[in-house]
């Protein structure tokens, strides 16, 4: 069976997270709690209003976002126009398959794979805007442009993507997860130019910066031992990283190398169920174990 990605090739690599001014200003606002907002907004307003102009001037920039806002929201629920939160979203089942070395895929369940948990949080009262805590996101900055840059490509890094969670105490903590060939790969890379420049700045500095708090942790699944699926998602987590397929020779010219999604159709065939995204076991024995021994397949 011929298995296409749901995502096309790219000729570059794409960039899975942006550590720009888009990461920045999702940190910026949630770096902020709603009452803050509320209590900026409300001041704003306030200093309008004792402006010496019109009321309805005064009133109209509130007034007009909220407008704008209500009514673009009923025009995407009533289906006039596109909704914008389903833009790349993949109608199906999907499953991610991590490929081999040379960016081709072998077969469900055939690689291994290794995570690694990365956070980085402000425990300060300004938060983002802290001593020292921007030169973290530097850093942060730095490693991945090695990582996603590297001429080579053979780190055995995946890809990543990051997710905020407010603590209990209100501090917002920033945790990039990202996926490897081998726990060995990511132990490498930590001794890498990138990595070991941050090591160093943080273990010079540590007793300056009680308020910044750096964790990780890492895993790694062996073949058969790990599972993705997506229903009506965006590519996302394992399924946002990318593989290079490597270039070859064809008569009359090259195969160019192109970066390839690891997302394939799990909605029927050899994809569909849970033990066979895992590669446990073949099409005949699973056919034969639900009608045989009445064995319970996930489906999911």
């Amino acid at each position: 069976m011929d298995f296409k990605p749901l995502v096309p090739n790219s000729p570059t690599r794409p960039s899975e997270i942006n550590l720009g001014s888009g990461l920045f200003y999702e940190l910026f606002r949630s770096n902020f709690s709603l009452s803050t907002l509320l209590l900026v907004g409300a001041a704003f307003q306030t200093l309008l209003v004792l402006l010496p102009i019109p009321k309805i001037y005064a009133l109209s920039p509130a007034i007009t976002l909220l407008a704008l806002r209500v009514t673009h929201t009923m025009l995407v629920t009533y289906n006039i126009i596109p909704n914008p939160y389903l833009k790349n979203m993949i109608p199906k089942k999907s499953t991610a398959q991590v490929m081999d070395r040379n960016g081709n895929y072998a077969g469900p369940g055939k690689e291994k794979i290794a995570i690694l948990l990365l956070g980085a949080k402000s425990n300060h009262p300004l938060g983002i805007f802290a001593p020292d805590f921007p030169h973290v996101g530097n850093l942060l900055q730095r490693m991945t442009a090695e990582l996603e840059n590297d001429p080579n490509q053979d780190t055995g890094f995946f890809g990543q993507t990051y997710v905020q969670h407010v603590d209990a105490n209100g501090a917002v903590e920033l945790i990039f997860i990202s996926y490897w060939r081998s726990i060995e790969d990511v132990h490498r890379y930590a001794h890498g130019p990138a990595h070991r420049e941050a090591w160093k700045w943080w273990e010079s500095t540590l007793k300056h910066h009680d308020y910044i708090g750096l964790m990780h942790e890492v895993y790694e699944a062996d073949k058969g031992m790990w599972e993705s699926v997506y229903v009506n998602f965006q590519p996302t987590l394992l399924g946002k990283t990318t593989y290079l397929k490597r270039g070859g020779e064809l008569v009359g010219g090259e195969v160019p190398e192109e970066w390839v999604s690891p997302l394939l159709d799990a909605t029927k065939g050899p994809l569909r169920t849970s033990a066979r995204r895992r590669g446990l076991v073949d099409d005949k024995k699973l056919v034969g174990d639900m009608f045989k021994e009445n064995a319970y397949v996930a489906d999911f």
